[in-house]
C-alpha cells in the first residue's frame, strides 16, 4: 500500500501513537512516521510519562529530546505524568479515551503485548489498555516491535525505511539521556531494521514492522491500492 496515495484519496490522516515513555515511539516506527508525514499525514505522539526516571537528573530533558525527534520526523508531542511503573490500564483507558475524542485519529500505533517476564512492565499496561479502547471505538490498530524479546511478536506488515533510515537514525540520536543502553546503539538499529528486511527476502534496505491488530477500512481504501507505488510492502 503506498501512504500517499491512501493520503491522497482520502484526504489527510491523523496517526496516533501512544507509547509508555519518550524513545518508545523512534524505535519500531521512526521511519513510517517520517513517510506517513511526507505524504501528509498529521503525526500525533503521545507519551505516558514525562521521563523523571529516565538517565538523566535535569527536569524536562525527554520532552526536549522528544520535541528535537519530532522536528526530524514530522510529529508533535504531548506528555501525560503517569507515574512510571505503577500506573493502571484503567489511567491509560482514560487518557487514550480523551486523545481520541480530540484528535479523531484514523490509526492508532502502539507497543505490542507482551508478557512481563519479556517486555516493560509499562509497555504491557500500554498496549492492553490501547487495545481495549481501539476495539471498542472500531479504530485501526497497528502493533510496533519491541527493540528486544521479540517472543510473541507476530509481524504482517513491513514497511521499506530505506529512504529515511538516517531520518530514523537521527530521530533516535536525539534522546542523548538514553543513548547508554545496548538497543540505542547504531549498529542495533540498522541490524534490526536488517533483520526485517532478510526476513522478507529482500538482500538489501531497511525495514520496519507492525503486527495489524485491526483493520477499518472503506472503499476508497481499494482505490488507494490500486495505486500502489510500493512503498509500503504487505506480507
Amino acid at each position: 500500500m503506498n501512504i500517499d496515495s491512501y493520503s491522497n484519496n482520502f484526504g489527510q490522516r491523523t496517526v496516533l501513537t501512544i507509547y509508555a515513555h519518550a524513545d518508545d515511539e523512534v524505535l519500531p516506527a521512526a521511519g513510517t512516521l517520517s513517510l506517513m508525514s511526507k505524504a501528509g499525514w498529521n503525526i500525533r505522539c503521545l507519551i505516558l510519562t514525562d521521563g523523571n526516571l529516565s538517565s538523566s537528573p535535569i527536569k524536562g530533558t525527554r520532552h526536549q529530546e522528544a520535541d528535537a525527534a519530532g522536528k526530524i520526523i514530522g510529529a508533535t508531542y504531548e506528555f501525560y505524568a503517569l507515574e512510571e511503573y505503577n500506573f493502571s490500564t484503567q489511567a491509560v483507558i482514560k487518557v487514550t479515551e480523551e486523545a481520541i475524542g480530540r484528535w479523531q485519529p484514523d490509526l492508532i500505533i502502539t507497543h505490542a503485548p507482551q508478557p512481563e517476564k519479556y517486555g516493560h512492565r509499562d509497555h504491557e499496561v500500554c498496549a492492553i489498555a490501547v487495545s481495549n479502547v481501539a476495539t471498542r471505538k472500531n479504530i485501526t490498530l497497528w502493533y510496533s516491535a519491541p527493540p528486544v524479546f521479540l517472543r510473541g511478536f507476530e509481524p504482517n506488515f513491513f514497511v521499506d525505511i530505506t529512504s529515511v533510515i538516517e531520518e530514523k537514525v537521527a530521530a533516535i540520536g536525539c534522546y542523548e539521556s538514553e543513548l547508554n543502553k545496548a538497543f540505542m546503539q547504531l549498529d542495533a538499529i540498522l541490524v534490526l531494521s536488517r533483520f526485517w528486511a532478510r526476513e522478507l527476502g529482500q538482500k538489501d534496505g531497511y525495514f520496519e514492522a507492525f503486527e495489524i491488530s485491526r483493520q477499518c477500512v472503506d472503499a476508497s481504501f481499494f482505490t488507494a491500492m490500486a495505486n500502489n507505488h510500493q512503498v509500503i510492502k504487505h506480507s
